[in-house]
């Protein structure tokens, strides 16, 4: 009987051998991946690369224990998970929210001992991460997060600590025209609304060579009014009436935006 149950075993494994895995990594586009986007230190390079790429990227490196199933199976499993919950060769498809949130999950895994996973550097030595090197590693990624708040936070438009922006009385005036130009009701044909759109470009242009404002205070109505400059093209071309109301209405509630956050 339990020869019966040995010979059934080695058959199962010999059949099972059979069941290949994919281990085709699809075609990595550097303009996608985390390296190559962030340009980190070379020595936090070199960690994502031992201790993350293997199972959060398209460039993984399968071991030789690879062509054995079941561990074969196991091994697969694993990278397909890892990428699903983080790919670093599809950074740059991230929303900027998405990104803050896997690098505050990176932090939290490597700060707990999760991340590289336990049995992962009995076979990748080069994987097994020092105390200061994780030290180092969390600070590096911990800095990046911060820098990168901060930039987005620089060019979104927000008020300046809660109260609004002052502009100058150019802008102003300059404003309050092109709400005045875009709420005058149009008669119903596309070449009314494409003068509207002509009329507002035509302001726009006159703005930028009477605006005065300075420092974050310009810097937050040039994110206001960039914008602006490609809608009123838009409008300026349109085909339709359809697309015409559509766009008029859009411009208006973007110049009503104004007043929340410069006085």
């Amino acid at each position: 009987m339990k020869k019966k149950i040995i010979y059934g075993l080695i058959g199962v494994t010999i059949v099972i051998q059979f069941f290949r895995i994919d281990k085709k990594n699809p075609a990595v586009n550097s303009a996608d991946d985390f390296i190559e986007i962030v340009q980190p230190p070379q020595e936090i390079a070199a960690i994502l690369k031992s201790a993350c790429y293997d199972c959060h990227s398209f460039e993984s490196k399968y071991p030789w224990y690879s062509n054995v199933a079941p561990v074969s199976w196991w091994v697969k499993h694993h990278i397909d998970e890892g990428r699903e919950e983080l790919n670093f060769s599809k950074w740059s498809t991230y929303s900027a929210k998405k990104k803050d949130h896997k690098l505050e999950e990176i932090v939290e895994e490597v700060e707990e001992g999760e991340m590289p996973l336990k049995p992962y550097p009995i076979t990748h030595p080069d994987a097994q991460l020092s105390e200061m090197q994780k030290e180092e590693f969390i600070t590096w990624v911990k800095g990046y997060r911060k820098a990168a708040k901060e930039k987005k936070s620089k060019n979104t438009l927000h008020l300046n600590d809660g109260e609004k922006w002052e502009a100058d009385q150019a802008t102003n005036t300059a404003i309050d025209k092109m709400i005045e130009i875009t709420n005058f009701p149009v008669k119903g044909d596309v070449k009314s609304y494409k003068s509207v759109g002509i009329k507002l470009s035509k302001e726009m242009k006159a703005l930028f060579g009477v605006c005065t404002m300075k420092g974050e205070a310009h810097d937050q109505l040039h994110i206001f009014l960039v914008p602006l400059v490609a809608k009123f093209r838009n409008l300026e071309n349109v085909k339709t009436e359809e697309e015409a109301v559509v766009m008029q209405e859009d411009i208006f509630e973007h110049l009503q935006k104004y007043n929340t956050y410069f006085i």
